[in-house]
């Protein structure tokens, strides 16, 4: 059955910088407000690679959503480019959330979020720090650096710290490559990285294969994981099987450590959750988790006990 959907660009302010966002509305009756799932994509990836297909699920089972670009990246403002900040990336997922909240149509108190890959953890960090969050959804989450860091090529530490001096000593600009190869020196050279990054590539992306770093700081206090604890409303963990991009049982650990944390483990790689029949059956467990903990508060009755 084919839903209407209606998808508006917009922009929100973060840290003095126009983030771009898309707004995916469902076929809502006149003044009625529907929940909102907030959408952010993994490292480097932008708005328009692979999310679309999840928003316009999440839009026609009833839950608007809202994708956006992290500051540096797609088709928000920031310079230099194409620099990955968890700190600023953190401050715009919040920021996010608050555009979410005020959209008309929207109901304030019926707001999820949702991340893959390091915006999975990114995602988890959002819910930890605000309460206000109806539900959480990481989908093949990072949520420990230090573990990802471990499984890294020496060479490719090696070639990123030597950047990281270069860039900081204000000569020419080295960049990184964000997938390559297994053996080149990228960001991930696992087996499935360059053909998953390549594939969920959207038409009209922004996304470039390459990222400006400029320090490790960041990066290694990003451990979602340790939070967890903290994230007060439902959190389903979606779970490859297959990933060899970040490390699984950081993951399962993040679902343990949640309170109220569900997990669904899929026969997928680190991309499989965008492809084929591995999107069916994960965005179909989406939509009924989101649909649990979001619709059902949409009824009065639910509505006054709270």
């Amino acid at each position: 059955m084919i839903v209407a959907v209606r998808i508006e660009e917009r922009t929100f302010r973060s840290g003095g910088v126009d983030c771009a966002a898309r707004v995916y509305r469902p076929d809502a009756q006149p003044g009625e407000a529907t929940p909102c799932v907030v959408m952010a994509n993994g490292f480097s990836l932008t708005r328009d690679d692979g999310l679309p297909a999840f928003a316009e699920r999440f839009a026609g089972a009833g839950i608007t959503a809202l994708t956006f670009d992290f500051r540096h990246l797609g088709g928000s403002g920031g310079e230099p480019r194409p620099v990955i900040d968890t700190d600023r990336q953190r401050a715009d997922f919040g920021a996010a959330v608050s555009f979410a909240r005020g959209l008309e149509g929207v109901d304030g108190d019926a707001v999820a979020v949702w991340g893959f890959s390091s915006g999975g953890g990114l995602a988890i960090y959002t819910a930890a720090a605000d309460h206000g969050i109806a539900a959480a959804v990481a989908l093949c989450p990072a949520t420990d650096t230090i573990a990802l860091l471990r499984r890294m090529p020496m060479r490719t530490l090696h070639a990123v710290n030597v950047a990281i001096l270069r860039n900081m000593l204000g000569r020419q600009r080295v960049h990184i490559p964000v997938a390559g190869r297994p053996g080149s020196i990228a960001w991930f050279s696992q087996p499935e990285a360059l053909p998953g990054f390549e594939a969920i590539r959207g038409d009209h992306s922004l996304w470039r294969n390459e990222y400006l770093p400029l320090s490790f700081a960041g990066a290694t206090s990003f451990r979602a994981v340790r939070v967890a604890h903290r994230v007060r409303c439902p959190l389903f963990v979606a779970i490859g099987e297959e990933d060899h991009v970040v490390p699984r049982r950081a993951a399962e650990r993040t679902a343990e450590r949640a309170p109220r944390g569900e997990r669904g483990v899929y026969p997928i790689d680190h991309f499989g959750g965008f492809l084929g029949e591995g999107f069916e059956r994960v965005v179909a467990d989406q939509i009924e988790f989101l649909s649990r903990h979001l619709l059902t508060q949409q009824t009065p009755s639910l509505r006054a006990i709270s």
